[in-house]
C-alpha cells in the first residue's frame, strides 16, 4: 500500500501549491482511485487472458509439457491455491532456468501460507530437476507476491512497463530470481 500512497501524494503536493487543502485531499483521493481501478482492470484482464489461453488446458499446457508441473493446494474439498512452473525456453548461457506461473490463493485462504508452500514445492522440483534459477514475473501492484518472493530470497533482476500509461501510473512488471545451489552428482 505504501507504494500506492506515495503515488497519492505526488497530486496533493501539487495541488497543496495552489494552496487549498480541499483540492489537494480530493486530488490525492482521485489518484487512489484511480490506481485501484486501474489495478481492478489489468487483473480481470490478466484473469480473462489466463483462461482463454494456458489453463483452459492445464493437462496440455503444464502436465504434458516436458519439464512442465501444475500444483493445485486443496482444503476441504475446494482448490484453494494453484502455481504452475515451465522451463524456460531460452535462459543464459549457462543456465537451467524453471519459470513459476501462476500462483494463486483465494482471498478465503491467504495468510495462512500456502503460498510459501506452494513456492516451495516449485523451488524442491527444479533442484530436482537440476535447474540453476526458479524465474518469475510480477506486477509491482501484486504488493503481497513481491513481499513473499523477496522474503523467499528471490532477487529483482529487472523491471519494464507493458505500456506507456502504465508506466506514467508506476505500475511496472518486476523479474525475480531464485538461484538454487548446483546439485553435485554422487560420483563426481
Amino acid at each position: 500500500m505504501e507504494s500506492l500512497l506515495t503515488k497519492a501524494r505526488v497530486p496533493g503536493t501539487l495541488a497543496l501549491g495552489s494552496g487549498s487543502w480541499p483540492l489537494a485531499t480530493v486530488c490525492s483521493l482521485l489518484t487512489l482511485l484511480g490506481l485501484r481501478l486501474l489495478d481492478w482492470l489489468s487483473s480481470k484482464y490478466y484473469v480473462a487472458t489466463c483462461l482463454e489461453t494456458d489453463l483452459a488446458d492445464i493437462t496440455k499446457s503444464y502436465l504434458n509439457a516436458h519439464g512442465s508441473c501444475f500444483w493445485v493446494a486443496e482444503s476441504g474439498g475446494q482448490v484453494v491455491g494453484t502455481v504452475a512452473a515451465q522451463p524456460v525456453k531460452d535462459p543464459p548461457v549457462g543456465r537451467k532456468q524453471l519459470e513459476l506461473f501462476r500462483l494463486s490463493v483465494s482471498s478465503q485462504h491467504r495468510g495462512q501460507g500456502i503460498a510459501k508452500a506452494l513456492v516451495r514445492i516449485v523451488l524442491q522440483f527444479a533442484r530436482d530437476q537440476a535447474h540453476s534459477d526458479v524465474v518469475l514475473e510480477t506486477s509491482t501492484v501484486q504488493y503481497s507476491a513481491v513481499a513473499l518472493y523477496q522474503a523467499m530470497a528471490f532477487q529483482k533482476t529487472g523491471e519494464h512497463f507493458v505500456s506507456i500509461p502504465m508506466g506514467l501510473g508506476g505500475l511496472s512488471i518486476l523479474h525475480f530470481t531464485h538461484s538454487l545451489p548446483f546439485a553435485v552428482e554422487p560420483g563426481m
